[in-house]
Protein backbone atom coordinates (compact mmCIF):
# COMPACT_ATOMS: atom_id res chain seq x y z
CA UNK A 1 0.00 0.00 0.00
CA UNK A 2 1.03 3.48 -1.09
CA UNK A 3 -0.65 6.47 0.44
CA UNK A 4 -0.04 10.17 -0.90
CA UNK A 5 -1.50 13.52 -0.59
CA UNK A 6 -2.88 15.50 -3.46
CA UNK A 7 -5.53 18.40 -3.61
CA UNK A 8 -6.78 18.13 0.18
CA UNK A 9 -7.30 14.05 -0.36
CA UNK A 10 -5.44 11.47 0.56
CA UNK A 11 -5.44 8.42 -1.76
CA UNK A 12 -4.17 5.16 -0.11
CA UNK A 13 -3.12 2.62 -3.35
CA UNK A 14 -4.19 -0.94 -2.69
CA UNK A 15 -2.27 -3.66 -3.86
CA UNK A 16 -2.99 -7.99 -5.05
CA UNK A 17 -5.88 -8.64 -2.81
CA UNK A 18 -7.88 -7.52 0.65
CA UNK A 19 -8.46 -10.39 2.40
CA UNK A 20 -8.55 -11.93 5.87
CA UNK A 21 -4.67 -11.44 5.72
CA UNK A 22 -4.29 -8.43 4.54
CA UNK A 23 -7.61 -6.36 5.43
CA UNK A 24 -6.10 -5.25 8.94
CA UNK A 25 -3.39 -3.21 7.44
CA UNK A 26 -5.62 -0.93 5.52
CA UNK A 27 -8.12 -1.36 8.42
CA UNK A 28 -5.19 0.71 10.31
CA UNK A 29 -4.47 3.11 7.66
CA UNK A 30 -7.59 4.06 6.75
CA UNK A 31 -8.37 4.85 10.32
CA UNK A 32 -5.36 6.67 11.05
CA UNK A 33 -5.75 9.05 7.89
CA UNK A 34 -9.58 9.95 9.11
CA UNK A 35 -7.60 10.42 12.57
CA UNK A 36 -5.34 12.82 11.50
CA UNK A 37 -7.54 15.26 10.25
CA UNK A 38 -8.19 13.70 6.26
CA UNK A 39 -11.04 14.88 5.05
CA UNK A 40 -11.02 13.29 1.86
CA UNK A 41 -9.85 9.51 1.47
CA UNK A 42 -9.73 7.89 -1.58
CA UNK A 43 -8.90 3.86 -1.69
CA UNK A 44 -7.64 2.97 -4.90
CA UNK A 45 -8.63 -0.01 -5.96
CA UNK A 46 -6.91 -0.28 -9.67
CA UNK A 47 -4.23 -2.84 -9.05
CA UNK A 48 -6.66 -5.04 -6.46
CA UNK A 49 -7.73 -8.06 -7.98
CA UNK A 50 -9.41 -9.62 -5.37
CA UNK A 51 -11.63 -8.74 -1.91
CA UNK A 52 -13.37 -10.96 -0.08
CA UNK A 53 -15.88 -10.10 2.82
CA UNK A 54 -13.26 -9.00 5.63
CA UNK A 55 -12.10 -6.70 2.81
CA UNK A 56 -15.41 -5.43 2.05
CA UNK A 57 -16.09 -5.24 6.08
CA UNK A 58 -13.41 -2.95 6.42
CA UNK A 59 -14.27 -0.62 3.88
CA UNK A 60 -17.83 -0.51 5.03
CA UNK A 61 -16.15 0.40 8.76
CA UNK A 62 -13.88 3.10 7.22
CA UNK A 63 -16.94 4.54 5.43
CA UNK A 64 -19.11 5.01 8.37
CA UNK A 65 -15.67 5.88 10.96
CA UNK A 66 -15.38 8.65 8.25
CA UNK A 67 -18.55 9.56 8.35
CA UNK A 68 -18.95 10.13 12.10
CA UNK A 69 -15.72 12.19 11.62
CA UNK A 70 -17.45 14.29 9.26
CA UNK A 71 -14.70 13.13 6.48
CA UNK A 72 -15.61 11.51 2.65
CA UNK A 73 -14.37 7.90 2.23
CA UNK A 74 -14.81 6.71 -1.77
CA UNK A 75 -12.93 3.94 -3.86
CA UNK A 76 -11.45 4.23 -7.14
CA UNK A 77 -10.45 1.97 -9.91
CA UNK A 78 -12.69 -1.13 -9.13
CA UNK A 79 -12.79 -3.51 -12.13
CA UNK A 80 -13.61 -6.93 -12.73
CA UNK A 81 -14.20 -9.31 -9.91
CA UNK A 82 -13.59 -6.21 -7.63
CA UNK A 83 -16.51 -4.24 -9.42
CA UNK A 84 -18.55 -6.98 -9.18
CA UNK A 85 -18.52 -8.07 -5.72
CA UNK A 86 -18.91 -4.02 -4.86
CA UNK A 87 -22.37 -3.75 -7.25
CA UNK A 88 -23.51 -7.33 -5.75
CA UNK A 89 -23.54 -6.08 -2.45
CA UNK A 90 -24.87 -2.69 -3.37
CA UNK A 91 -21.92 -0.96 -1.85
CA UNK A 92 -20.97 0.64 -4.68
CA UNK A 93 -23.67 3.38 -4.16
CA UNK A 94 -22.11 4.73 -1.67
CA UNK A 95 -18.06 3.55 -1.91
CA UNK A 96 -17.82 4.76 -5.62
CA UNK A 97 -17.72 8.51 -6.30
CA UNK A 98 -18.91 10.08 -9.48
CA UNK A 99 -16.79 12.55 -10.84
CA UNK A 100 -18.98 15.59 -9.59
CA UNK A 101 -18.73 13.91 -6.06
CA UNK A 102 -15.02 13.14 -5.24
CA UNK A 103 -14.64 16.11 -3.45
CA UNK A 104 -17.86 16.61 -1.38
CA UNK A 105 -17.45 19.68 0.62
CA UNK A 106 -20.05 18.38 3.41
CA UNK A 107 -17.89 15.03 4.35
CA UNK A 108 -20.65 12.55 2.49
Amino acid sequence: MHTTRQDGRATIAARGSIDLHSSDELRSRLTELVDAGERVVVVDLTAVDFCDSSGLNVLVRAYKHARAQNAALTVTGAYGRVENVLRTTGLDRFLIAGPAEEAPADGR
